[in-house]
């Protein structure tokens, strides 16, 4: 029995729906996305690299082409709240924000426009572009988490 796209994109949501709220004055929430996000962008930048190698070394491989074709959403889906609640405990740092919006609208647009029109080079090009942007924005959070001062930012811990 196989699930369509909108089968498994609703199960997803449920799922994500069912997780415990994170508590708002938590350092270790804080992290925990920025990590998440870092872990994503670099192993979604990973099979941007390895997966045509991969591919041209095994051509009777028939599933490839079906894994290829979920990739993308799936780390999509796995970007899009890592960036929205790594931007949400940066209190919005204007660059912070811009670094992970824009990161991840490069890696959408790679993906989109590259894989349905522009071809393989330009979805290559701009998923890794974009993954490195969130790399990067996600390293400047952690390092923001690490070295803010301000106490009424909510990735402080609160005190016992």
């Amino acid at each position: 029995m196989a699930l369509s796209r909108s089968k498994i994109c609703w199960l997803v949501a449920i799922l994500i729906k069912k997780l415990p709220a994170l508590p708002l004055k938590s350092f270790t929430a804080s992290i925990m996305w920025d990590r998440f996000g870092i872990s994503v962008s670099g192993i979604c930048a990973i099979h941007c690299l390895l997966f045509p190698i991969l591919i041209s070394t095994l051509p009777l491989w028939s599933l490839a082409s079906v894994i290829h074709e979920w990739a993308h959403p799936l780390f999509i889906l796995l970007l899009a709240p890592a960036v929205f609640f790594a931007s949400r405990r940066s209190h919005f740092d204007k660059t912070i924000t811009l670094i992970l919006v824009s990161g991840f609208l490069f890696v959408l647009a790679g993906w989109g426009l590259g894989h349905f029109w522009l071809g393989h080079l330009f979805e290559i090009s701009m998923t890794l572009f974009g993954s490195g942007m969130l790399i990067a924005g996600h390293w400047f959070n952690y390092r923001h988490h690490r070295t803010c001062r301000n106490h009424n930012h909510n990735h402080h811990p609160t005190p016992h």
